[in-house]
């Protein structure tokens, strides 16, 4: 019984890990018995190596790799097409093809600002000039992009009419994130201007100093300035400020 057992168990973690990691053959050694089964191919993914993925960030890039193996008499060039790319991951189709005299595609994921997060796996279809089709699969995760956010005074900014104040605008870095954020102004009311207009927070800093000044005829009342974080890559982060414009 413990024998039973013990070979079940290996039979499920072999299923489990991927014994056979090359996939499908395709050629046309799989399609005509009368071709010799060395006219066939296969495809080689990422990663050979069970459960592993190839990791990219919402808004990054990954290099793949995706190689074959011929038979001794396979000499066809292959087009390559994928199945299952998540919403706002593409790859580059325009290089997607192992011509007779390369032994691999070096291809490029592309993961939008928005892309689905989580793990998928991506089908491999290999197709040559004749023959039969080769398959493999390959895992990818697409993590959330390292980001900013932006920080305004917590309360309203008052300044006069004639009348500049100063004020400083920051922004939170996660972890890796480490891009150069310049700063832009909206709904600003009649008569009031920021200096610097479009001032950059550099890769090292956390703030900008700005100077907020008031015509003399400047709008009075309260008002909502939207600050808008541009990175050098990735997407925008936006936050409102409040001034108020007293009478001089």
């Amino acid at each position: 019984m413990k024998t039973l057992f013990a070979a079940s168990l290996v039979m499920a973690l072999a299923a489990a890990t991927g014994c056979n990691r090359d996939g499908t053959q395709g050629g046309p050694g799989t399609t005509n018995p009368d071709k010799s089964s060395e006219n066939t191919f296969s495809l080689s993914v990422p990663s050979n190596v069970p459960l592993m993925s190839t990791s990219l960030k919402q808004g990054g890039t990954t290099k793949v790799v995706i190689g074959i193996k011929r038979g001794k008499s396979f000499d066809q060039d292959v087009a390559l097409k994928f199945e299952g790319l998540p919403t706002g991951v593409t790859i580059d189709q325009a290089g997607a093809q192992i011509t007779h005299d390369k032994s691999e595609a070096n291809l490029t994921l592309t993961a939008m600002d928005d892309a689905a997060l989580g793990d998928f796996e991506i089908k491999v279809i290999g197709h040559p000039a004749s023959g039969g089709d080769a398959i493999n699969t390959f895992k990818i995760t697409v993590d959330k992009k390292e980001s900013f956010t932006v920080s305004v005074p917590t309360f309203s900014t008052t300044v006069k009419q004639g009348e500049t104040k100063a004020v400083s605008i920051s922004i939170k870095r996660e972890k890796n994130f480490d891009e150069d954020v310049t700063l832009k102004f909206a709904d600003l009311p009649k008569g009031v201007t920021i200096e610097p207009a479009s001032p950059v927070i550099k890769h090292g800093e956390t703030e900008a100093k700005l100077m907020v000044k008031a015509e003399d005829d400047a709008a009075l009342g309260d008002f909502a300035i939207k600050v808008t974080g541009h990175p050098t890559k990735g997407a925008d982060a936006a936050h409102d400020f409040k001034i108020t414009v007293a009478k001089k």
